[in-house]
C-alpha cells in the first residue's frame, strides 16, 4: 500500500462535527485517508513505509482519534483498490459488507494455504505522530489490532469529557496468547500502553508543517451520548 503524498495537495481536517458541503465532495473524489507513512504490525513487529522500516517497541506516539477512520478496504492483486471508509467522530457508522456485492467466492483470492478470502478487508486508520515529529497512519484489520484502538477509544472518550484539549500518548507495546491450535503457537498482537496525554496544538503544528490545512482550536468536548454509536462489534 503506497503512502499518501502530502505535497501534491493542501488537504483539509475539519474540526469534529464540522459538515461542509465541499469538504464532503473532496472527500467523495478524494478522500484523506493516510497521514504520512503506513505504520503497520506483522507478526511482532511495527513496520513503517514502503520500506518496511521498523518502529521499535516502547515508541511513544501521540494519537489523533479525531482522525480514526474506520470501514472496509477491497484488496485486489494485494493492492488496495477501493476504501468505503467514514471518520468515526462525525457520528456515522460504517456500511455493512453485504452492500458491496463480491459475494462470489469462486471469484475470489485465495489465501497462503489456498482458501477463499474475501476481498473486502474491515479496517482502521489511525492518525500518529511520534516524539520526533514523524506522522503515520496506523492500519489493521486483526482483531487484536482494532480490539486495541477500541481500548485507547474508550479511554480518550472518558478523558475529553474533562479535557477536550488533548490527545491520548501511547507506548507502542506487544502482547501474545496461545492459539487454540497449537500448531500455530503464540499469536502476537498490538498494545498501546497509556502514557500520557499531549496538547492538540502539537498534533496541529506537524499536520500544518505537512500541508495540511488544520482546525484553529481544539472542537470542545463531547457528550457520552455518542458513546455507544459505535460499539466494540465489528459490522462483519
Amino acid at each position: 500500500m503506497n503512502d499518501l503524498a502530502l505535497e501534491q495537495s493542501k488537504n483539509q481536517l475539519a474540526p469534529v462535527g464540522l459538515s461542509d458541503p465541499l469538504e464532503a465532495y473532496a472527500d467523495s473524489i478524494a478522500p484523506v485517508l493516510i497521514i504520512g507513512k503506513l505504520l503497520r504490525f506483522s507478526k511482532g513487529d511495527y513496520l513503517a513505509g514502503e520500506a518496511g522500516d521498523e518502529v521499535s517497541a516502547g515508541t511513544m506516539l501521540t494519537a489523533n482519534l479525531d482522525e480514526l477512520m474506520a470501514g472496509w478496504i477491497k484488496w485486489v492483486d494485494g493492492k488496495p483498490a477501493e476504501h468505503r471508509m467514514v471518520r468515526v467522530a462525525d457520528g456515522r457508522s460504517p456500511p455493512k459488507r453485504a452492500e458491496f456485492g463480491d459475494d462470489d467466492q469462486e471469484k475470489w483470492e485465495t489465501d497462503a494455504n489456498g482458501a477463499p478470502r474475501d476481498p473486502w478487508q474491515f479496517t482502521n486508520y489511525l492518525p500518529m505522530l511520534s516524539e520526533a515529529g514523524d506522522l503515520y497512519t496506523f492500519t489493521t484489520s486483526s482483531r487484536g489490532g482494532l480490539n486495541a484502538i477500541a481500548y485507547l477509544a474508550r479511554r480518550y472518550v472518558n478523558h475529553r469529557r474533562r479535557h477536550p484539549d488533548v490527545f491520548p500518548k501511547v507506548t507502542l507495546g506487544v502482547g501474545s496468547y496461545q492459539h487454540a491450535n497449537k500448531e500455530f503457537g503464540r499469536i502476537k498482537f498490538p498494545e498501546f500502553a497509556p502514557a500520557g496525554y499531549a496538547p492538540k496544538t502539537l498534533f496541529y503544528d506537524a499536520l500544518s508543517a505537512a500541508g495540511f490545512m488544520v482546525p484553529e482550536a481544539a472542537p470542545a468536548a463531547i457528550e457520552s451520548k455518542t458513546t455507544d454509536e459505535f460499539s466494540d462489534e465489528v459490522p462483519f
